[in-house]
């Protein structure tokens, strides 16, 4: 009955007609002038509205983003701290900014209107009258905006202006229903095709570039005199690149009112500069009525570049038009200006940079401004919802554009190597289950994925594509999509649709997948025999792989497989016969170590690189070393791991000692298994092993070690980046034998006799979480801990326990760079057998994280059972586990630790002098711990605190505080060690700077 039911639906469901495709139609008429003494803009908005869509409107959303800058709550500044920019933040809100002076009407009647709730960028006008299907209404209002400092696109720079995202603007209405969106700096728009005539009045010396026609005669005539004068000054004089500041003129007291029109676009935006220079010329396209303006307005910095711009700026439209559809709109102009999102931004007709530093980024980045015409201002896709569908498609066609006129370029990193940032960083981040996709909202995406999956990915899709069909079948898809969609709102699967169409159905579905999923294709090469190669695929994402065969004699062949496919013979190439797969033609392919027949030949390398095909790279990387009882150590550390994540990798690093002569070090090595199961992202296993001498024999003078062995199995949960959270779950083994010196009495001696074993093993499981929020991080973790007894020990000093530890940790950043933190400990043995005795293990708890109370050996300590005979300030290395105790108190005293229960909280503050040459600070730790003197006392809460200055580098990892004030116990055992260096300690947490531990961070 039910799968009838289900059926029935689906039938009456599927017979629905699907709702038409409809756009609304918005038609512009702005005045505004610009105050340059208190920045402000005041305006007037007459807007016509009509409607399209089969519903009767009841009410308009209206964007009024400069609001964005109006306060530390909005999504942009709560974007800003989530990428790492606090510069909003703390800013004086004197430099912030704001629309206001709202006063609508409709077809002249009064109207409300209301903010967001949540979004102060956001009012919703409630229409007098509903607004019927086909129906025009006209929306008037004044407005007024203070124009913010320059914290992203819309701002000044002195009077500098970048007039952009500045008037009231309704949000689209389609088929999914009101797209109102909140102003991003990491995202962008959405808007309604129409009409704009804008009319400016500034100070009469200002010169302005805009979207759409200068309808002044007069001031076009002052613009291209200004034009020709400052060709003819490029060519007659010398021009420096990045001449510094560049002072502004007086304004004029007279002003001017200019006006710009502009049909067919989504967008207006304006920018206006006292200094600008200005260049001219024209571009006459095939089947173009007339030629195009093309226009530059750049400043004195770096005007020596700025010279060839209006040949850049011909040179990208015609590329653009001839690959993807003829530019249609009358004039282009590139401007360099002041901008703090990213490097260009593009308006219709207009694009605004920054400084270039090279005549090849100056081209770069205007040809990827100006080839947003067509991905963005003619096919005018949800920027916000689908970023990839313009900023993607472009840096295709931009990728393309600089491959045409410039030699590759891939960027060199000092002991690594060349690399492609785009494959490499999409490597990276797939690599560790951490990259998102493309068709992601973009601001649920991470700062890197939005660069990665925005722009590179997709663009390696599409040439993943080119390699598949070629670039000329592509082009010719690209202008079936242009022609069709041109001045509409593209989706997706329009896209999708029209790819398909025109290239077959063999693209489905691994083109979309690039594009809408996180679904990966690995091809290796397993043999190549007689001209015939065997490729094996894995991945749940079924691309094509593009194989190039070198025959013995030296002939090249392509060719091309989907999954699945019996390959073909290609030719008898007889020995020598060998097979790759180029990494531009398969730029998504996760891994390259498999894309070559054959052995790879392995080299050895200095530090971290990277890896390819047909070489095995060995990396080895010199050591040097020192704890007490080994002496100075050197050594070296092999590895196999390059700066791309492997799936199996692996380290060993001997050192040796030359004061114990023991050979000590470390290795192990661990896989990663991807996304194995929904919600989590990946799946570390790892093994390891270390032995270090952790104590010497004062009256030989002879090194013992100890061997430490673990194994562990972490599981990554799938966070989304914008809670910004991480979290993992774990269960650890570790199996812990200390070699010490065995003793037995002969003849009324006590003697050596040999050596003894002191053997643990612990199992461990807990969960962790960090929010890492730039004004407030937040963290906390869970363990749970068995440790078993050595049956060799006497039962009155070795127990078995369980144990359950709980720490929160945060802090608060109360002005830019300093902080408050704050850390609290938690543990409860829930069984132990030493909880009644006085008798204290290196298991017990302890207030002072020094050596001796790291039991399970995971950190690195210069020195462990400090003996009399040797230097104690090896003592004075403290760690931040347990009670993070900032003290140096020796383990030969049994205060500060506890067989039963522990509280205790460290507090840190930077010290509010603004930026400091070092990082100074005071701190304050404060404990309470069961404790007993005797076994035979009851037991008793003590409480201890110390506090002093403190020093810290490398968030937190390197520290060095000095005890000033303490309670009388404490001040009482500081006092023992002697002066004021004495009771310094140092915090070195050595374990974290491995390799491998901080290369999975960087990203």
């Amino acid at each position: 009955m039910r799968s009838l039911l289900l059926l029935s639906l689906f039938c009456c469901t599927s017979l629905l007609p699907a709702q038409e495709y409809f756009q609304q139609e918005v038609d512009y008429d702005i005045s505004v002038s610009l105050n340059d003494r208190t920045h402000e803009l005041l305006g007037q908005l007459t807007l016509g509205y009509t409607n399209n869509s089969p519903d009767q409107l009841t009410r308009i959303p209206f964007h009024v983003w400069p609001n964005a800058f109006s306060s530390t709550t909005t999504a942009f500044a709560k974007q800003k701290l989530r990428n790492g920019d606090t510069e909003f933040y703390f800013d004086d809100s004197d430099n912030w900014g704001e629309l206001d002076g709202l006063n609508f009407t409709v077809d002249g009647n009064p109207a409300r209107h209301q903010a967001d709730a949540s979004h102060p960028d956001i009012v919703y006008l409630t229409l007098p009258e509903p607004l019927a299907p086909g129906g025009t209404i006209t929306i008037r209002t004044p407005f007024r905006v203070d124009v913010p400092n320059s914290y992203s696109r819309l701002g000044h720079v002195g009077e500098s202006y970048q007039v952009t995202q500045w008037y009231p603007k309704p949000a689209v209405y389609d088929t999914d229903g009101w797209h109102a969106m909140p102003y991003l700096d990491q995202g962008e728009f959405y808007s309604e095709f129409g009409s704009f005539k804008v009319a400016i009045t500034l100070p009469e010396n200002y010169v302005v570039g805009a979207t759409g026609i200068l309808e002044e005669a007069s001031e076009r005539e002052w613009l291209l005199e200004k034009a020709a004068t400052n060709r003819k000054n490029l060519v007659t004089r010398a021009v420096t690149v990045g001449t510094g500041e560049e002072p502004f003129p007086a304004s004029s007291a007279s002003t001017k009112t200019i006006t710009f029109t502009a049909e067919r676009v989504h967008d207006f935006a304006w920018f206006a500069d006292k200094r600008f220079k200005v260049l001219h010329d024209t571009l006459q396209l095939a089947g173009a009525p007339e030629p195009i303006n093309v226009w530059s307005m750049y400043t004195e910095t770096e005007a020596a570049l700025w010279a060839r711009s209006t040949e850049y700026l011909k040179r990208a439209v015609r590329f653009y038009s001839d690959k993807v559809g003829t530019y249609p709109y009358p004039q282009v102009t590139g401007v360099q200006s002041a901008l703090s999102a990213g490097g260009g931004m593009e308006y219709p007709m207009i694009t605004v940079i920054g400084l270039s530093y090279s005549a090849r980024s100056l081209d770069e980045v205007l040809t990827h401004e100006v080839g947003h015409n067509w991905f963005y201002g003619i096919l005018g896709s949800n920027e916000r919802d689908s970023p990839w569908m313009d900023e993607g498609l472009n840096s295709y066609y931009e990728g393309r554009y600089m491959d045409t006129y410039y030699e590759k370029e891939q960027t060199n990193v000092p002991f690594i190597g060349s690399l492609d940032l785009g494959r490499t960083g999409y490597r990276y981040l797939a690599r560790q289950g951490r990259d998102q996709a493309p068709n992601t909202n973009a601001d649920s995406l991470s700062q890197w994925n939005y660069w990665i999956q925005a722009y590179s990915k997709p663009a390696m899709a599409l040439s993943e594509l080119e390699a598949f069909v070629g670039a000329d079948k592509v082009d010719a898809a690209m202008r079936k999509y242009y022609r069709q969609w041109r001045f509409k709102h593209p989706q997706p699967d329009d896209f999708f649709r029209v790819m398909e169409a025109e290239l077959g159905s063999e693209i489905s579905p691994w083109l979309a997948d690039a594009m809408l999923t996180t679904k990966t294709s690995d091809w290796k090469v397993n043999s190549v025999r007689n001209g015939q190669i065997n490729l094996a695929h894995s991945g749940d994402r079924p691309a094509p792989a593009t194989a190039q065969i070198e025959l013995g004699d030296g002939t090249k062949l392509a060719r091309t497989q989907v999954p699945g496919e019996i390959p073909e013979k290609q030719a008898d190439g007889g020995e020598g016969t060998k097979a790759t797969l180029p990494e531009a033609a398969n730029p998504l392919d996760l891994y390259a170590h498999n894309n070559a027949s054959g052995t790879r030949k392995p080299v050895f390398r200095f530090g971290i690189g990277t890896g390819d095909a047909e070489k095995l790279p060995l990396f080895a990387l010199p050591l040097l070393g020192y704890n007490i009882h080994d002496g100075f150590q050197a050594g070296v550390a092999l590895h196999n791991r390059t700066l791309l994540p492997q799936p199996f990798e692996w380290m060993i690093a001997p050192l040796y000692g030359f004061s114990s002569g023991e050979v000590n070090g470390f290795g192990g090595a661990r896989y990663r298994l991807l996304r194995p199961f929904s919600g989590v992202r990946q799946v570390m296993l790892s093994a390891g092993t270390q032995r270090w001498s952790d104590f010497t024999l004062a009256r030989t003078d002879e090194a013992y070690g100890y061997a430490r062995t673990a194994a562990k199995v972490e599981f990554y949960f799938d966070n989304p980046p914008i809670t910004e959270r991480k979290t993992k779950a774990f269960i650890q083994g570790i199996y812990l034998n200390k070699n010490r010196p065995a003793f037995a009495r002969i003849d009324t001696v006590t003697q050596i006799v040999g050596t003894r074993d002191e053997a643990n093993l612990f199992i461990r499981l807990g969960f962790e979480s960090r929010t890492e929020r730039e004004i407030n991080p937040f963290a906390y973790a869970l363990t749970l801990e068995y440790k078993n007894r050595d049956d060799g020990q006497s039962e009155a000093f070795e127990a078995s326990h369980l144990r359950l530890d709980g720490t929160v940790e945060g802090a608060f950043q109360y002005e830019a760079g300093n902080f408050f933190r704050y850390r609290v400990f938690c543990a409860y043995f829930i069984q132990n057998e030493l909880r009644d005795r006085a008798f204290y293990p290196e298991s017990a708890l302890s207030l002072v994280d020094n050596a001796d109370s790291d039991y399970r050996r995971d950190g690195l300590y210069l020195g462990r059972n400090v003996n009399p005979d040797q230097n104690d300030w090896a003592d004075q290395q403290l760690g931040r586990r347990q009670g993070g105790f900032r003290a140096p108190i020796s383990s030969q005293f049994p205060a500060f630790k506890s067989n039963n229960y522990m509280v205790a909280t460290n507090l840190d503050v930077d010290l509010p002098f603004g930026k400091l040459p070092i990082p100074l600070g005071v701190f304050l730790d404060a404990g309470y711990y069961g404790f007993r003197a005797l076994s035979s006392d009851p037991a008793t809460g003590r409480f201890s605190w110390v506090g002093g200055a403190s020093l810290t580098l490398l968030d937190n990892r390197v520290g060095v505080f000095l005890p000033l004030v303490a309670d009388p116990d404490t001040r009482n055992l500081l006092d023992q060690r002697g002066g004021l260096l004495s009771g310094l300690s140092v915090r070195l947490q050595l374990d974290g700077w491995l390799p491998w531990k901080w290369v999975d961070g960087i990203l």
